[in-house]
């Protein structure tokens, strides 16, 4: 009954999430474009509604970023009580993510980037290090998540076979 209900809501949640992604998008690509004299570079074009995708995208990678550490700390919480050495294994799960954050940041350059036409508050060292940190944690976890994809049905063969 219960995991009916998890299924139930989570697939509301999921088809609700895609209908304002769907809207968000087509009012990007559809919406038009900020007025000549409006825009930040005249000579470049402007969607009209990038902000509104920007603070979409904002919104649900914080969701996702929040519901993942809860679930991490409900897990390390759990398993603390029941096998301790679990718990220790999760934890150092998230030690690797702080590592992998700290570690990007301090690859990352604080060199201020030269935007044409913008004089914003944005381009400043640590903002910079930061989007750095970023960027760079996608590209090692994409990288993890496509050798994720590739070994595991190899481990998992390998495993079968003895």
């Amino acid at each position: 009954m219960a995991v009916t209900k998890i299924h139930k809501t989570s697939r509301i949640v999921m088809y609700i999430t895609m209908a304002i992604t769907i809207v968000v998008m087509a009012l990007f690509f559809l919406g038009g474009e900020v007025p000549v004299d409006q825009r930040l570079v005249p000579t470049a074009p402007e969607p009209k509604y990038i902000d509104l995708l920007m603070y979409w995208v904002y919104f649900l990678v914080g969701c996702t970023v929040l519901i993942l550490l809860a679930f991490a700390i409900a897990d390390f919480i759990s398993s603390l009580k029941n096998q301790p050495k679990k718990a220790i294994n999760s934890l150092l799960v998230i030690v690797a993510f702080a590592a992998m954050f700290v570690i990007t940041y301090m690859l990352g350059s604080d060199k201020p980037l030269d935007i044409v036409g913008y004089t914003g508050p944005d381009n400043v060292p640590g903002r910079l290090k930061m989007t750095d940190m970023f960027m760079y944690s996608m590209y090692i976890m994409l990288a993890l998540a496509v050798l994720a994809m590739i070994f595991s049905p190899l481990l998992k063969r390998k495993s079968n076979n003895k």
